[in-house]
């Protein structure tokens, strides 16, 4: 045999056995959690695997590592992977349920993924990262599919910036839980920043109940219900956000206490603002660019008492004159 042939067998040898050895590692590196309840600070990197309900409990953090992949597999109806079974503020597919603290800090070249485990993946193949009274809860350069709620929160304090949440049957979804009596965080407001996300395709943007939000920064298209509805008095601010190509922009029942000011509110397919039934109180959305100026073009994006004597009127004026150039996700915030 020649030295020529020698080398080559050598060579294709070596390869085969890098090839065995990079697949035995990426193997290695998957790790499967579910249906426990973590007993200590924990760290999660590489690619997870969640086969059933995550409890993160009080006094405990789980961090998650730039770079990190969160799969969820879908849980069949006859499932024991619940931790507290399925009714609210729990959910029937698998979940991170926070109690404690969250610090999920991807960066811009190394985002965490959250998302699901099948191989054809669908909205709500997993439930949500749910946030349930704790506090300094991050989730921040994120990307987030095919959840419920991609994140839920009630009584709970959580920062959501630089994100990107698609596929969702709703992308954000925070409220004051007052029927659940005895879970964590029942009767407490929810406290949310939510700013520079990219929320698209999912059926519904940004859903608030009762809760402080300040929304900012962020752009909202695309979304098949609507881009941000308010329920209940919400105190804090909407400002600064591209919303646009969602069935409905705004929409707000039994809504106050919210200022929204300084965004692009445009080219939404029914309404660009819209209230529903039940909404005793004009609301004030004045200092807005609605993509016009004419003011009967206007009114006709606008669903509200003018229509419907039985409900309170949006009030528009005055109105931007000119699109708010730095509303919308920023490069850099």
């Amino acid at each position: 045999m020649s030295m020529i042939s020698v080398l080559r067998r050598f060579l294709t040898f070596s390869c085969v056995v890098a090839v065995m050895a990079t697949a035995v590692d990426s193997m290695a590196a998957v790790r499967e959690v579910g249906k426990e309840t973590l007993s200590g600070n924990t760290e999660w990197q590489g690619e997870i695997l969640v086969t059933g309900d995550v409890h993160v409990p009080v006094g405990v953090t789980l961090t998650i590592k730039p770079g990190t992949v969160v799969k969820f597999k879908k849980l069949g109806q006859d499932s024991d992977r619940n931790l507290f079974g399925t009714e609210s503020p729990y959910y029937e597919q698998a979940e991170i349920i926070v109690t404690g603290s969250l610090i999920a800090r991807g960066t811009p070249d190394k985002p965490i993924v959250f998302t699901s485990a099948e191989s054809v993946p669908q909205t709500a193949d997993w439930a949500a990262l749910n946030f349930l009274g704790g506090k300094g809860n991050v989730v921040e350069n994120c990307r987030i599919e095919y959840a419920y709620n991609g994140v839920h929160a009630h009584g709970a304090q959580v920062l959501i910036r630089n994100n990107t949440l698609r596929k969702c049957a709703v992308a954000i979804s925070v409220k004051k839980e007052d029927e659940a009596v005895g879970t964590p965080g029942f009767g407490i407001s929810a406290d949310i920043s939510v700013t520079g996300n990219l929320i698209e395709d999912n059926k519904g943007g940004i859903n608030v109940r009762i809760s402080k939000a300040a929304i900012s920064h962020n752009t909202i298209r695309n979304n098949k219900f609507f881009g941000i509805w308010i329920k209940g008095a919400c105190p804090g601010e909407i400002s600064r956000n591209d919303i646009t190509a969602n069935q409905k922009g705004i929409f707000f029942y039994k809504a106050g206490a919210i200022s929204i000011r300084d965004n692009n509110i445009f080219d939404n397919l029914d309404y660009n603002l819209a209230i529903a039934d039940e909404q005793a109180k004009d609301i004030v959305v004045a200092g807005n660019w609605f993509g016009m100026t004419d003011r009967p073009r206007i009114e006709e994006m606008i669903f509200d008492g003018k229509a419907d004597p039985s409900i309170a009127r949006i009030i528009v004026e005055p109105f931007l004159r000119d699109r708010v150039k730095d509303a919308g996700r920023q490069e850099q915030l």
